[in-house]
């Protein structure tokens, strides 16, 4: 399982602002046919942007923003951004004047300002220098303003107490009562072949957190203590073990990832696991750099123990900081899983992975949460062949959508979201599960170079 470093730095908050800063970078250097609208909802009076309007907007801007192979966001200031490829202008213009009527009651819709301004919506021609330009400096403003939201929300909010005995035992009861297989997430990672093509590696297991917090214990922190949270996660472990066996999926990965306690590696529960997966799948161990660091000789006999079973071993939680204060090769894994972050191409941390690299070998080499093109380039361009992160569960999804003939009734975001689920509501909305277990082989991203150019 998979343990946060207690006081250390949290996963980056996803928004729909960052998600389409995304989008702007990732189209800047394919923007012909390409345009952007944005509908400025915020500037409507209060009374006339009700959520039941705002969501009907949304509806309305869908078979659009599908048909034209678009993406559509909802800022949190209620605005709708949406992107375009090759749009009939006529037909974006019909959906303009639809969503001016859905909110015609406020006087913003139709009214003139004599300047040739429209405070309604803004286009943006992304194939024209200035105007994306213009709608990359839109995306970061509304990046940086949603990350000043989040940051005073989060400080006005009461932090939850620590967890303690009392309170792990009540979890653990509660645990036993539920079905975990609902709370259980799924991310695959890629590799990049000699063909160009992008090959699903495996499959991860593991448990949301988010979801286990509000599930088990809202009232508490269960990462607060990082003593007590080991013992909850070895019998996360176990209950993380027995459902993958039972929870039917229409094609099961032919590669499993788990993130395990060293201690679940010599378990029962990991011998049942095993043996149900004998010729069924390969198995891939993923162990935490500071469980291996606490206990060294339990690492190196799992290790040994792992092999000789045929299993691939992975450290994972490698950042820019072990990478360059830690000879990690010593410990001799199959593949060593390493955090992305924009650090690791600046200064000695630059040269601490160019070293790295070069002893452990960038075929043993990940990397993980990659989030944005970006990642993937900075790897491409190291020989790095394998990634994971939600750049690549986009990529998945956009993929299995190319393919499913029930691509119409869902977005991106949702066949994204759905793939994470193993069961559950989510797994259930989706009207393709065929399609959703599928693993596609899809055409590698093209290596550019530190400009950007293809390589």
């Amino acid at each position: 399982m998979n343990i946060p470093v207690p006081g250390g730095d949290g996963p980056e908050v996803v928004t729909q602002e960052s998600l389409m800063l995304g989008a702007a970078e990732r189209i800047s250097r394919i923007r012909d046919g390409r345009m952007a609208v944005h509908i400025h909802l915020s500037r409507l009076r209060p009374q006339n942007r009700q959520e039941g309007h705002v969501r009907i907007a949304l509806r309305m801007l869908e078979p659009v923003v599908n048909a034209y192979r678009g993406q559509m966001f909802l800022l949190g200031t209620t605005d709708i951004v949406f992107t375009l490829k090759d749009p009939a202008v006529t037909d974006v213009e019909n959906m303009i004047y639809k969503l001016r009527a859905l909110f015609s009651k406020d006087p913003l819709t139709f009214n003139d300002t004599g300047d040739g301004r429209d405070n309604f919506c803004t286009w943006y021609d992304l194939q024209n220098g200035d105007d994306y330009q213009d709608f990359l400096v839109m995306a970061r403003d509304a990046t940086a303003e949603a990350r000043r939201r989040t940051r005073e929300k989060t400080a006005t909010k009461s932090t939850p107490r620590s967890i303690d005995a009392k309170a792990l035992a009540e979890v653990l009861h509660r645990l036993a009562d539920i079905d975990v297989a609902q709370l259980i997430r799924r991310q695959s990672s890629i590799v990049i072949t000699k063909e160009s093509k992008a090959v699903v590696l495996f499959q991860e297991f593991f448990f949301g957190m988010a979801d286990l917090q509000r599930a088990m214990t809202p009232e508490a922190n269960l990462m607060g203590n990082r003593w007590l949270f080991q013992h909850l996660s070895q019998t996360l472990d176990r209950r993380l073990l027995a459902a993958l066996v039972t929870t039917p999926l229409v094609h099961p990965p032919k590669a499993y990832s788990l993130n395990l306690n060293l201690s679940t590696v010599n378990s029962r529960a990991f011998d049942d696991f095993e043996a149900r997966m004998a010729r069924r799948a390969h198995i891939f161990v993923e162990l935490q750099v500071l469980d291996i660091l606490a206990d060294s000789r339990g690492f190196y006999s799992a290790c040994a123990r792992l092999r000789e079973r045929g299993h691939t071993v992975v450290i994972d939680g490698l950042s820019e900081w072990t990478m360059q204060f830690m000879d990690v090769g010593q410990f001799e894994a199959d593949l060593y899983k390493v955090t992305w972050s924009p650090d690791l191409s600046e200064g000695e941390h630059r040269d601490a992975m160019a070293v790295a690299i070069a002893s452990i070998g960038r075929d043993r080499m990940l990397l993980a949460r990659c989030d944005s093109e970006a990642a993937i380039n900075w790897g491409l361009n190291r020989g790095i062949e394998r990634f994971q992160g939600r750049y690549v569960d986009t990529m998945l999804a956009a993929y299995t959508m190319q393919m499913c003939d029930k691509a119409s009734a869902c977005t991106l975001g949702q066949c994204t979201t759905r793939h994470a689920a193993i069961t559950g509501r989510r797994r259930e909305e989706c009207g393709n599960n065929d399609m959703l277990d599928s693993s596609p082989i899809m055409v590698a991203p093209k290596v550019r170079n530190r400009q950007g150019d293809p390589s």
